[in-house]
């Protein structure tokens, strides 16, 4: 940890002017807490992760500690919201070059340039990974003789994963059942290629495009829980090696992109009201009604995860990313003090810098803990843990992601 955050420094004045790419941060400038934010959702997946691939299974003072408190413990079994939240900062970030470009009157930005940037972006960390994982996280976990066993297995899970596809199938998804955390970049990947699409729509009817981007994840949701019952038999088909019910095929359908379109259309949406109101300076903000409306919404959404079930019936998981998409909208336009205090605390906005390396690695490094380490003191165990992975993640970050983020034409870019 400490290795990593002396490197804090370094980093910072690197990405200064390039942490968002060529794109969102030279169309619109940076915007003030997404750093934290980021941090937030990574570390409520790592709380998430933690929690229930401890408990129960090895003695574990942080596990306990959760689950002496029942707000302590709703919070880390809720932590799996973290993916919901980088779907809507993802969404909240990248269509503001459009909405840039169309409030000055230009033709929507290069869908060329954007996807060479995306690429950039995610590909070179998640490749050096997947070497980790296929070359040393599987050996060590599967023995060698895997390779030789379940060859075929192991052949059609490399090509997916070097595609991206490896949330299509049942045979892929959970990653060897070494790093299932990936099936949120086939999601990614899929709005990549929609959005030079959906933005320059949005940009001209933004209501109108989200409502019907909410619409198709509403109708993709009640058909994955009552149709499609052919498709939901090819993956019971699929996973009968291990004994896929079909409310788990209905499961996984649910979760495919178009499920998660209102997630990137509600973030969609409030990066739009972020940018009105950056552009608006004389809209004084109010403390007081600006703090209830933050605060409230996670509140609302606790309410929900307790006992919202029977709230709007089916559609309740809509009211997810709706109250967290007014969280992060809240947290990072209203200029609350305390709020911009907060997601500023320095270790919180490195571990949001890192975000996407931690991510990566912080499942298998898991995994190789609890097998190598089971007895580790149970007072020291998620600090020990801690100091394996984020320093994996500051280097693949710094290593990795930073020399291809700084790419400009083929030649490095230096702030």
């Amino acid at each position: 940890m400490q290795a990593a955050a002396s490197g804090q420094e370094s980093i910072s004045a690197l990405t200064r002017n390039n942490y968002f790419g060529e794109g969102v941060r030279a169309e619109v400038g940076g915007v003030a807490g997404i750093d934290g934010l980021r941090g937030i959702a990574v570390g409520m997946v790592v709380l998430f992760h933690w929690l229930v691939l401890r408990e129960g299974r090895h003695a574990d003072a942080l596990v306990d500690l959760l689950k002496s408190s029942p707000v302590l413990e709703l919070v880390a079994r809720s932590g799996y919201l973290g993916v919901d939240l980088f779907f809507l900062i993802t969404g909240f970030l990248l269509v503001l070059p459009w909405l840039k470009h169309a409030a000055d009157g230009r033709p929507p930005p290069s869908t060329r340039e954007f996807y060479r940037r995306r690429a950039l972006r995610i590909v070179p960390a998640y490749y050096v990974q997947l070497v980790f994982l296929f070359l040393v996280v599987l050996p060590l976990v599967q023995g060698f003789g895997y390779w030789r066993k379940d060859a075929y297995v192991l052949a059609g899970n490399l090509l997916a994963h070097l595609a991206f596809l490896q949330y299509t199938t049942p045979l892929t998804s959970a990653s060897l059942n070494l790093n299932g955390a990936l099936w949120t970049l086939t999601l990614e990947v899929q709005y990549y290629l929609l959005l030079p699409l959906l933005a320059p729509l949005f940009a001209r009817r933004p209501w109108t495009t989200a409502g019907a981007m909410a619409a198709v994840a509403l109708l993709w949701h009640e058909r994955s829980a009552h149709g499609m019952q052919g498709l939901v038999d090819a993956y019971v088909w699929l996973g009968r090696m291990w004994n896929l019910t079909e409310a788990s095929g209905r499961h996984f359908l649910a979760t495919q992109f178009p499920g998660y379109l209102a997630h990137f259309a509600i973030g969609m949406l409030a990066g739009r009201a972020w940018l009105l109101r950056r552009d608006a300076p004389d809209s004084a903000p109010r403390p007081l009604a600006s703090s209830v409306v933050l605060l409230a919404a996670p509140v609302a959404l606790g309410a929900v995860l307790i006992d919202g079930s029977r709230v709007l019936g089916e559609i309740t998981w809509l009211l997810t990313p709706a109250f967290m998409g007014i969280a992060v909208w809240a947290s990072v336009s209203l200029r609350l003090g305390w709020a911009v205090a907060a997601l500023g605390f320095k270790p919180l906005a490195f571990v949001g810098r890192v975000s996407y390396s931690l991510y990566l690695y912080h499942l298998p490094v898991l995994i190789l803990f609890n097998l190598y380490l089971p007895l580790a003191p149970p007072y020291l165990a998620f600090p020990l843990y801690l100091s394996v992975v984020v320093p994996l993640a500051w280097a693949s970050y710094r290593y990795v992601e930073l020399p291809f983020m700084n790419l400009r034409r083929g030649k490095p870019r230096h702030a």
